[in-house]
């Protein structure tokens, strides 16, 4: 195993991009999968991720065939043998692109046993990682990708900070690296004109419920009808920390409940015929504006100049009186680490319905 410097493939190469299944990393990930396409168009494209993206994985038209590491009933077992199957049909693994940081997908990474290998990779022996090439654009795989100088030393690199972008890079693709694709169908439902979406893995994202009520109440008196999208209610209060702030939104609100009752790529369908979608920072948001829907983007505690490419369908409503706190923690934190939610706070109702009065027009 050699770690990839654009050296030249064989015909027909076998390609393996593992990543984790979080919604809004298999959007962003989309550009250099396509690009992979573009640049080995005979290539075969196994992707390694996990069972809560796997509805849209399985749809993607780059993605030759596909196994979930995460949430795999069978364990790293089936994983083998999945690649073993593979190696069957296609050969051995060429080049493997491990666009994640997670130790079980590093061992997977060893398990392919590439040829050439992007990303952590655990050596032959599994004592170390495969070490990287020389050049100044493999040591960004040790930068912090927020860093707020990251674009001014790196611009005989780089065009911008977005995360895309940056795989596509470590990994010599060129494609549109701010065009993120997500399979999209008719969700066979009567769809409300502005979709909502309110949870996120980490609470520190969220937006207060007395602001999401302001949003709704002023989109009912203008006679503009909003959904909420996410999970089974159940799991989304555990999972996405909303609490009883949608029970609560549901009950004093003309909010339509849609949770739960479509399958990704008919969410993805759903947001493709709304006006419009407001959404914290989480999966709902990349999906939004990857159907090109106008996206309404609720940023505080999270890195939007990483998250998000600078396409202008997606408005970022960004906080008044911003926090330094997560930063400083690389935003490890799950929580807000002030007493008060300062960011989220400042994250102002009256800027987001002025912008939805624009986009609806």
């Amino acid at each position: 195993m050699t770690w990839f410097n654009d050296q030249p493939l064989r015909e027909r190469p076998h390609i393996a991009v593992l990543f984790y299944d979080a919604l809004g990393d298999f959007v962003i990930i989309t550009p250099l999968l396509r690009g992979l396409k573009e640049k080995y168009p005979d290539c075969v494209l196994d992707y390694f991720s996990g069972e809560r993206t796997r509805e849209l994985e399985e749809a993607l038209p780059y993605i030759d065939a596909r196994v979930s590491v995460f949430g795999n009933p069978d364990g790293l077992a089936g994983v083998q043998r999945f690649i073993e199957e593979r190696r069957a049909v296609a050969g051995d693994y060429d080049l493997v692109i491990n666009c994640d940081f997670h130790p079980t997908l590093a061992f997977v990474a060893h398990m392919l046993q590439p040829r050439y290998v992007v990303g952590r990779c655990f050596s032959p022996d599994l004592r170390d990682e495969v070490p990287r090439a020389e050049g100044k654009v493999h040591q960004l795989h040790t930068e912090f990708w927020s860093a707020p100088d990251l674009l001014e030393r790196y611009r005989d690199v780089l065009t911008s900070t977005y995360i895309g972008e940056i795989w596509c890079r470590l990994a010599f693709v060129e494609t549109d690296f701010f065009r993120t694709e997500v399979p999209t169908v008719d969700p066979g439902h009567p769809i409300p004109d502005v979709l909502i979406a309110t949870g996120g893995r980490r609470s520190a994202k969220l937006w207060h419920r007395d602001y999401w009520k302001q949003v709704i109440d002023w989109c009912t008196a203008q006679g503009v009808s909003v959904g909420l999208l996410g999970d089974k209610p159940q799991r989304q209060s555990a999972v996405y920390f909303t609490g009883d702030t949608e029970s609560y939104l549901l009950e004093h609100t003309a909010l339509i409940d849609l949770r739960g009752q479509f399958s990704l790529p008919q969410v993805a369908g759903a947001i493709q015929r709304a006006r419009a979608c407001i959404s914290v920072d989480n999966g709902i948001m990349h999906i939004a504006y990857s159907v090109g829907t106008p996206t309404i983007a609720l940023f505080g505690a999270s890195p939007w100049w990483v998250w998000t490419p600078p396409v202008p369908h997606l408005y970022r409503i960004l906080p008044e009186n911003p926090c330094p706190k997560c930063y400083e923690n690389r935003f490890r934190n799950a929580e807000c680490l002030l007493p008060v939610h300062q960011c989220m706070l400042s994250v102002r109702p009256e800027k987001v319905i002025a912008v939805l009065e624009k986009v609806l027009g």
